[in-house]
């Protein structure tokens, strides 16, 4: 069977890493068997969690895996008509392939992410910046994805992209209480082009009662970020607040209670920072 462009890029990575088959999959915590039907041409649509777990595994500098995830771009810049066009998707399958509609399509290099907790313990207002450098000619577009949580539905979200960005359109999954927004750029991209993208999210949701506890974290970008900013500001101090760290296709780690400044604010700077979730969670 012929490889495809991503399967081949793999086998060679891998060998170059010195790494068998079976050596990666003990590693990364990917079965043998889809490594394999990855570079067999088997699997042409892994997971992005797949290949999250696989390119921190091998160790792979920012650079190149941009240009490896770009690989699984498919098709590139294509926008909400061209990406749903299966009514048999499972809603879980939509949101995978929207976030492959720029995977690889740029490289963030720096993003710094702001979260506001209000009095009555909602995710009141988040605010993101990021620095990226497209990886294609003709980048114009982000896919942004927004969750809710126990006590907020994503539905009831409000997004304002920022920096001359626009909203193109939005399209919620509410069984999976996700939505996704796609974002236009003020224009296109020419490949190694750097751009600033922000955008800030707003809970409009009803909420009158306190929740009993809560939690806050931001997903790393899709490709290595040189530095990552989390900060988290409460108006009214939790109990305690915890870092907690999420690494692709593994569940969350909590790691030692951190100390609020003085206003009542958690931060978490990072250098290099890889694929996965970086943040907070905090109780009452």
């Amino acid at each position: 069977m012929r490889r495809s462009p991503g399967g081949t890029w793999l086998h060679r990575l891998r060998r170059e890493s010195g790494f068998t088959q079976s050596d990666l999959s003990r590693l990364s915590g990917v079965s043998v068997r889809t490594i394999r039907g990855i570079e067999r041409g088997e699997i042409l649509t892994p997971q992005i969690a797949t290949l999250q777990q696989i390119v921190l595994t091998l160790g792979l500098s920012p650079e190149t895996q941009a240009e490896f995830m770009h690989a699984w771009a498919t098709p590139p810049q294509a926008g909400f008509d061209q990406l749903l066009v299966d009514p048999h998707l499972s809603e879980i399958e939509h949101i995978d392939a929207l976030t492959r509609g720029t995977l690889g399509s740029y490289r963030v290099i720096s993003q710094v992410w702001r979260t506001r907790v209000s009095t009555d313990r909602r995710l009141a207002h988040t605010w993101c910046h990021s620095a990226i450098v497209a990886v294609e000619d003709g980048m114009d577009r982000v896919f942004n994805v927004q969750s809710g949580d126990e006590g907020t539905s994503a539905a009831d979200l409000d997004f304002t992209p920022l920096l001359g960005c626009r909203l193109r359109s939005r399209r919620d999954f509410p069984e999976s209480n996700v939505v996704v927004f796609e974002v236009a750029l003020p224009r296109s991209l020419a490949k190694g082009e750097t751009h600033a993208y922000a955008y800030q999210v707003d809970d409009n949701s009803d909420r009158t009662a306190h929740r009993a506890d809560s939690d806050g974290f931001v997903w790393g970008p899709p490709h290595t970020a040189r530095s990552l900013v989390v900060s988290v500001e409460f108006a009214t101090a939790p109990a305690q607040v915890t870092r907690i760290e999420r690494p692709p296709g593994q569940d969350f780690l909590f790691h030692d209670a951190v100390q609020l400044d003085e206003a009542n604010r958690a931060s978490l700077v990072m250098e290099d920072a890889g694929p996965g979730a970086f943040g907070f969670a905090w109780i009452w």
